[in-house]
């Protein structure tokens, strides 16, 4: 209960914190401050009288106390509901960045990173923890931990691996009760955790009951969703850059003459290596050129330039000068699995091998 200028000085001091503001038997200059005072703190009069300044909401006295009550809890409903969502969609939008950033994360340090950052900054957690599988069993890679956590847990074992087991997300509010408790930790008394696909778990951690609710998994979600891709993504990668290295070393052991083409980032396509034994065929090997510049004949220019993103094996008859003379010649462009790259491909130069 505030009176006069102390109600209006009050009001401009601690007005975040206050829910709504009810005059009751105050005069109109004194309601007409508290308004200019409230910013979008709602204001409710008390009384029979129409204030001269826009407020929220007058309820008569005559209605008695329990409906003034039941106004300004509506007020206070509507007032929470509203920050609340405000506050979601400022989550949003700082996650929004991160987000951005989990797309083109170059390495599983760097994804961790992201995800730690986005958790505590985006979100407003201070306990962080990313769980990752290694086999049968989860490691803290990532975490806002005070001290570097030596605890591993089997991946069927605590909240951790009932999220991973399930593939949903728990909200747990009790921690102490919880049936998979797997360690007694004092510094927690509630947990939420979310499933990074096949990859681990993103959990957070307070000392507080109840501490979450189903809007804070969503948060969470949103990130894990994100990590996954990256992940599976690196995996993927990784991958193509094992197929890549054998097919090369394929490539450098080859008889026949042999030539790597690729295309990066809208560029033209560059023939960018050849084997000794196309070396020895043609001479100039024309490494590091554009294709139509590389290569004499049209056929190669069109097998290797405006065919070159075609994913099936493409066979073509060319002439062309050797180091021994003019040859009748067989050139097959290969399709290479790529990453990183727009396109790519091996070509074959034989003479009386057909390819398969």
């Amino acid at each position: 209960m505030k009176r006069g200028a102390v109600a209006t000085e009050y009001l401009r001091e601690l007005g975040p914190t206050i829910d709504c503001v009810v005059c009751v038997g105050m005069s109109s200059d004194q309601v007409e401050a508290l308004v200019a005072a409230a910013g979008e703190v709602p204001v409710v009069v008390y009384g029979e009288e129409i204030p001269p300044v826009p407020v929220d909401e007058v309820v008569a006295s005559d209605g008695g106390v329990e409906t003034l009550v039941t106004r300004v809890a509506k007020r206070v409903e509507r007032r929470r509901e509203r920050d609340a969502l405000a506050e979601a969609n400022a989550k949003l939008s700082a996650l929004n960045e991160y987000t951005r950033e989990l797309t083109g994360c170059q390495s599983v340090r760097e994804v961790s990173d992201t995800v730690v950052e986005a958790v505590t900054n985006a979100l407003g957690h201070g306990r962080v923890v990313l769980a990752m599988r290694d086999g049968d069993v989860f490691y803290p890679y990532g975490h806002t931990l005070p001290s570097e956590p030596e605890v591993k847990i089997d991946v069927d074992d605590g909240v951790v691996g009932r999220t991973f087991e399930t593939g949903e997300s728990q909200i747990v509010d009790d921690y102490a009760e919880d049936p998979d408790q797997a360690r007694e930790v004092p510094e927690i008394d509630s947990v939420v955790s979310v499933p990074i696909g096949e990859h681990g778990v993103l959990q957070v951690t307070t000392d507080r009951t109840a501490a979450f609710d189903r809007r804070d998994a969503e948060f969470l979600e949103i990130v894990a969703s994100h990590a996954a891709e990256a992940l599976s993504r690196l995996e993927r990668e990784a991958d193509l850059r094992v197929e890549r290295d054998r097919l090369h070393a394929f490539f450098d052991g080859l008889r026949a003459p042999a030539v790597y083409v690729e295309s990066a980032d809208g560029e033209t396509p560059v023939l960018r290596e050849v084997n000794s034994a196309y070396r020895r065929a043609f001479g100039d090997d024309g490494v590091g050129r554009p294709v139509e510049e590389a290569f004499p004949t049209a056929v190669e220019r069109e097998l290797f330039d405006e065919r070159l993103d075609e994913e099936t094996v493409v066979r073509r008859r060319i002439r062309r000068e050797t180091t021994d003379g003019p040859a009748d010649l067989t050139v097959g462009r290969v399709p290479v699995p790529t990453t990183g790259l727009d396109a790519a491909a091996f070509g074959l130069y034989v003479t009386d091998v057909e390819f398969p």
